[in-house]
């Protein structure tokens, strides 16, 4: 099969990924490539007064709009509160979010979208981000420490 290329390098058969960013203030989202290139972008706000079912609700209504247009092959959520990474689901949050304790994203995204979907914790993601492609590359290990207001990612 010969590859057809569009913008950017991009083949049409390339894996795209819904990448969201759960903040206290803002959900930031975006379509990835395989290669991490940013296909599309956009921010909406938390409304974080509203609680976890609120913002599920706004997680579940951001990756359809990218279903309607993409065959997606996965979903990434980094988000605030401490979080089962196995389970996809978080088990401790700051009052900032009330009722987020218990939010399952990976057992929901994945029974309606039938896409694996991960879930981290918000700071471990963006020390991760550093050490792959930030200012950390190419170092052994990396310490971040965001504060907001006590955060620590190894």
């Amino acid at each position: 099969m010969v590859p057809h290329y569009s913008r950017g390098g991009r083949t049409v058969n390339d894996k795209k990924y819904v990448s969201i960013d759960i903040g206290g203030t803002a959900i930031k989202y975006g379509l990835l490539s395989e290669k991490g290139e940013i296909i599309s972008r956009g921010e909406r706000k938390t409304e974080s007064y509203k609680g976890g079912p609120s913002i599920l609700k706004k997680v579940v209504k951001i990756t359809n709009s990218f279903c309607e247009t993409e065959e997606i092959s996965g979903i990434c959520i980094s988000t605030a509160g401490m979080v089962d990474t196995t389970k996809g689901e978080i088990f401790h949050s700051a009052s900032l979010i009330p009722n987020y304790k218990g939010i399952n994203f990976k057992k929901t995204l994945e029974n309606k979208f039938h896409v694996p979907c991960e879930v981290e914790n918000d700071v471990n993601c963006a020390g991760l981000a550093e050490y792959i492609s930030g200012a950390a590359m190419g170092s052994r290990a990396a310490l971040m420490l965001p504060s907001e207001p006590v955060s620590a990612g190894v």
